[in-house]
């Protein structure tokens, strides 16, 4: 029986749409104008701000490290038209070169980056960093030279980027942080870290195990569940050989985890009755209570503004829906799953899945209580596990369409609604935090 029903809700937390669809079997489609339209870009009266990014011509690998992370962030960001470099005016391009701003607005630059990087001395690369915004004046809106390790070249171009966004449009970005989800390696299925650009993808547990639902927690230290041998889940802390098992009051399964945005308490997920729950308490374990009241309850999230998220449902409570501190959110007959929230400008947003026709996902969005339901995917296959960049401009997820660049992870500008592929792994329970 235990072990029946832990593979009953490692199927839910894993694999929703075979769940949902067994669940929708006999009943007939829901009515999709529920979840509101898809926002229309690319009209002819948009404008996008043209962004030139200066050229190396540097041979030496820090700069050219520099230059290359800051340009792919430019371009994930979706915020900007990226100039080619074929069309850079001729000059001079070396670390203290000056920019010649009226070469780059004739081939209509708007907003001009400089990027460089150069070796100080063996322990000390100096990155530098040079915005110019047409509208503002003659006079960098952002410029500095910082000096640090020749190991935190890319994070600090990732650092980099984020402060020039925010010297260009008032909010610094969320390049700076790193991702985590489980999916299929070698042999088992195991936690996965990378950068926010996709690089750098390693796995962070032992083939031969089990994990699952990965998460970020204090000092950016790696969290998920872990089983060994088909025993129960346990939380487990750290990654690559250093990992210690979290003591929590339970003997059960554990099948998620997140913390709150202080990093003071924690929400986890607890196999209990024939079911799960959700119990809140210190970030250390401690003190935690049951919150949840459904028959299952999974993937707790946290809200920026102190709210707690989960995905709920069972027999006596009909179709699985988004909770949100213990009130039903997401659309009535729609099973919804793998809640996120992000911290837009226009407010906290609260995004997740909903089964559509067809056995297929889709995202939509909504304000943090449930209402203002807009739809951020359709007809482009299954779409799971959004996770949001820290300075709520990206919504990252896993899509199976076949369309464009074709299955993996994919970012979408929550600004300009514009996608583009990240990886082409497809994978669960996606996390995005931003580095320490």
């Amino acid at each position: 029986m235990a072990m029946r029903l832990a593979a009953t809700l490692l199927a839910l937390l894993l694999f929703p749409r075979a769940a949902l669809a067994e669940e929708a079997a006999g009943t007939p489609p829901p009515d999709e104008t529920q979840l509101g339209e898809i926002p229309v870009t690319g009209s002819s009266a948009e404008h996008v701000v043209k962004l030139a990014i200066l050229p190396s011509l540097a041979a030496d690998m820090e700069d050219v490290v520099v230059r290359g992370v800051v340009r792919r962030d430019f371009e994930l960001s979706g915020l900007f038209d990226v100039i080619p470099d074929a069309k850079a005016p001729p000059g001079l391009y070396g670390f203290d070169d000056p920019v010649d701003v009226p070469a780059w607005r004739n081939v209509g630059a708007e907003v001009i980056v400089k990027v460089a990087a150069r070796k100080k001395s063996p322990q000390v690369i100096d990155v530098l960093g040079i915005a110019y915004f047409m509208n503002v004046g003659k006079d960098p809106v952002y410029q500095k030279t910082i000096s640090v390790a020749p190991d935190q070249v890319r994070v600090t171009a990732h650092r980099v980027t984020d402060a020039l966004l925010g010297a260009l449009t008032g909010r610094a970005g969320g390049f700076a942080s790193h991702m985590t989800y489980t999916a299929p390696w070698g042999k088992s299925r195991r936690v996965l870290t990378m950068d926010a650009d996709g690089h750098d993808l390693t796995p962070q547990t032992p083939e031969g195990d089990t994990a699952i639902a990965p998460t970020w927690g204090p000092n950016g230290v790696l969290y998920y569940s872990l089983s060994h041998e088909y025993a129960p889940f346990v939380l487990m802390r750290g990654a690559a050989g250093s990992a210690t098992r979290v003591d929590v009051p339970f003997k059960s399964s554990i099948y998620s985890a997140a913390f709150d945005k202080e990093y003071r308490r924690m929400a986890i997920a607890v196999d209990q009755n024939l079911g799960s729950a959700v119990y809140v308490g210190n970030a250390d374990g401690t003190g935690v209570q049951k919150v949840s009241t459904t028959e299952v309850a999974t993937h707790p999230v946290w809200s920026p503004s102190g709210k707690l998220a989960w995905v709920g449902g069972g027999s006596k409570n009909g179709t699985q829906r988004v909770f949100v501190d213990g009130k039903a959110v997401s659309p009535s007959g729609f099973a919804a799953s793998a809640p996120a929230f992000c911290d837009t400008e226009d407010g906290i947003r609260l995004v997740f899945t909903v089964a559509v026709g067809g056995d297929r996902q889709d995202l939509v969005m909504t304000n943090e209580k449930g209402g203002g339901i807009t739809r951020l995917t359709q007809n482009q296959g299954t779409n799971t596990y959004p996770a949001c960049s820290s300075d709520g401009r990206l919504l990252a997820f896993f899509s199976t369409r076949k369309s464009g660049q074709g299955p993996g992870l994919y970012v979408m500008s929550l600004k300009r609604w514009t996608t583009q592929r990240l990886s082409a792994q497809l994978g669960e329970s996606l996390r995005w935090a931003p580095l320490p």
